[in-house]
This record gives structure tokens, C-alpha cells and sequence, in this order.
């Protein structure tokens, strides 16, 4: 897995991480309209342009949420959970494209960088981390959805690891694309 992804990285172009944001939009509109009707029981009306976009999910949430946040949220959407628990299967192309979009800005940020080995590989385990995070919160979530399990202790910390990794393997490649457009 290492390796694959370290090839990805390495194999980096403008055109590669266009089409790598591509599909991060295009699966966060399949993920987002599978997950309309648990959005539209949350909604206490209609939503005006933007908002509709505005996620109120818990686990979508970058400001965070408490685990008595998320068992009220179940409580909410009640009959909505089988739905909720199908609409989890839209996550994973949305992880993947994520995790592509970060190995690929990496490969381009560091390109040319007089970085140590130990540095590289940093690099590419965190989108890898943040792809295991986002999948075990997954799996957390359809525990909670299925009623097989109360993940709700467990589930704010995993949200914010995951939403951690993802700014910081994202602001790494910033800074050091920066670095690099300096250099040159």
C-alpha cells in the first residue's frame, strides 16, 4: 500500500491533481445526494442556496460535536438510518479521491526538494492515515446506524483525527509548494 502510494506521488502532475480534485467534486456531490434525505430531516425548513450545501451530519462537521451531539443526532433521524447506512457506501469513493488529490499535491510540493527519505514518506503516510481514520470512523458509523454498537464516546475523536490529518497533510504540500515556487 505504502509503495502504491508512494508511486502515485511520485508520478504527480498539474493534470493528475486536476483531475484528482475533479473527483473529489464530483464523489462529494454523489455523497452529498445520497445523504439528502437524512440532510432534509435535519433541516428545520428549507435551506437557501449555499446552506443546502452545509452538511448537518455530525461526523460532516469541521467545528466538531460531542458524543451527546451524535446520540441525538440518531435520535433524529430515527427511520433514517437504514438510508444513512447506504449513503456510508458514498463515502468510500470519496475517501479515495481525497487521499489521491493529497498523495498528488504532495508529489508536486516536494518535487525537486532536497527532502530526507524519512521526510518523503511522512508525506505520503499522512493521506494514507487520514484514509484509514475516515474508514474506521465508516466503520463506527454503521455500527451506530445498524444499532449493532454506541460509538458515540469514540466517534467526536475520530472525526476530528480525521479532519486533523486531512488539514495538516493539505497545508504541508502548501508550504512546501511554496517553498518550492520560492526556490525556483
Amino acid at each position: 500500500m505504502l509503495a502504491a502510494a508512494e508511486r502515485l506521488a511520485g508520478a504527480a502532475t498539474p493534470a493528475r491533481l486536476a483531475v484528482a480534485l475533479g473527483a473529489v467534486a464530483a464523489a462529494f456531490l454523489l455523497n452529498a445526494c445520497a445523504n439528502l434525505p437524512v440532510e432534509q430531516a435535519l433541516r428545520a425548513g428549507d435551506c437557501q442556496w449555499l446552506d443546502c450545501l452545509r452538511p448537518r451530519r455530525p461526523e460532516a462537521r469541521h467545528a466538531g460535536y460531542s458524543a451527546a451531539e451524535f446520540r441525538d443526532f440518531l435520535a433524529a433521524i430515527g427511520p433514517l438510518r437504514r438510508q444513512a447506512l447506504w449513503a456510508l457506501v458514498t463515502d468510500l469513493p470519496l475517501i479515495a479521491a481525497i487521499t489521491a488529490a493529497l498523495l498528488t499535491a504532495a508529489g508536486l510540493a516536494t518535487r525537486g526538494l532536497p527532502l530526507s527519505e524519512r521526510n518523503g514518506r511522512i508525506l505520503v503516510l499522512l493521506p494514507l492515515a487520514f484514509a484509514a481514520t475516515d474508514l474506521a470512523e465508516d466503520i463506527l458509523l454503521a455500527a451506530a446506524y445498524a444499532a449493532v454498537a454506541d460509538p458515540a464516546g469514540a466517534l467526536p475523536w475520530i472525526s476530528a483525527l480525521k479532519f486533523g490529518l486531512l488539514v495538516a497533510s493539505a497545508l504541508l504540500s502548501l508550504v512546501l509548494g511554496l517553498a518550492r515556487a520560492v526556490q525556483n
